[in-house]
């Protein structure tokens, strides 16, 4: 069972990695973002839309790792708890 969904995440990372590729390829427009202090080099849309993407996945990763540490730290302070209170 295990090595079905070891392939299945396999296959679909391919494919999202195909995907990108054509994205990226498709979208070849040069564009330069300008930010508040600092200018962008010259790249192309697609590359652009797909680093953005990436960062907003790590973000929402990241956001979604911090709430389930809280809930895992507050879920083992209650099986504490739960434990001294069936001692006593």
């Amino acid at each position: 069972m295990r090595a079905i969904w070891v392939l299945i995440k396999t296959i679909s990372a391919i494919a999202l990695i195909f995907v990108g590729a054509i994205f990226a390829l498709r979208n070849d427009q040069i564009l330069s973002i300008d930010f508040v202090l600092l200018q962008s080099p010259n790249v192309s849309l697609g590359l652009w839309l797909l680093l953005f993407l990436a960062l907003g996945v790590f973000l929402g990763m990241l956001a979604s790792s911090l709430i389930i540490a809280s809930y895992r730290r507050k879920l083992e302070r209650l099986k504490k708890e739960k434990k001294n209170y069936d001692l006593n």
